[in-house]
């Protein structure tokens, strides 16, 4: 169950609880895949619109994934401006002259965990976004157009 709270006027997840089943992955394939750190949002999305002739989209499936880019992007963004700002913020207090607060530096630390756990939220929302709206066949086009990337 995901619980959002503002923080500096920014969306920030402070609970996050996934349970992941069915995913099968060999020891072989996940030591030969190289994993970017970026997101769905950011792996995915970029992919979508311009193929949207090739996954042949229907018109309702082009408007719920504007609808998901439009979303997920604004709150990407949000996110990152949060974390640079938190990250900025806790080399301020460590690079000073004078030792930093402890509590500060903890409350730092947390509010950076929580916009850590809020882009993972994203990044399973918006696949899982994605992946009901497509077809399996669209949704494995898509994953493979993706993949010639990663």
């Amino acid at each position: 169950m995901l619980q959002w709270q503002k923080v500096k006027n920014l969306p920030v997840i402070t609970a996050l609880s996934l349970g992941l089943s069915g995913v099968a992955l060999s020891p072989q394939s996940l030591a030969e895949r190289n994993f970017a750190l970026a997101t769905p949002v950011v792996v995915l999305m970029p992919h979508v619109m311009p193929n949207a002739d090739l996954l042949e989209l229907t018109p309702e499936q082009r408007q719920e994934a504007r609808l998901i880019a439009n979303q997920m992007n604004h709150e990407r963004e949000d996110n990152e401006i949060l974390t640079r700002s938190l990250r900025r913020e806790m080399w301020e207090l460590l690079s000073g002259a004078q030792q930093p607060d402890a509590k500060e530096l903890e409350n730092l630390v947390k509010l950076i965990s929580e916009a850590e756990q809020a882009r993972v939220a994203m990044s399973v929302e918006c696949a899982t976004r994605l992946r009901a709206t497509l077809t399996a066949d669209q949704w494995e086009l898509l994953v493979d157009l993706a993949s010639d990337l990663q």
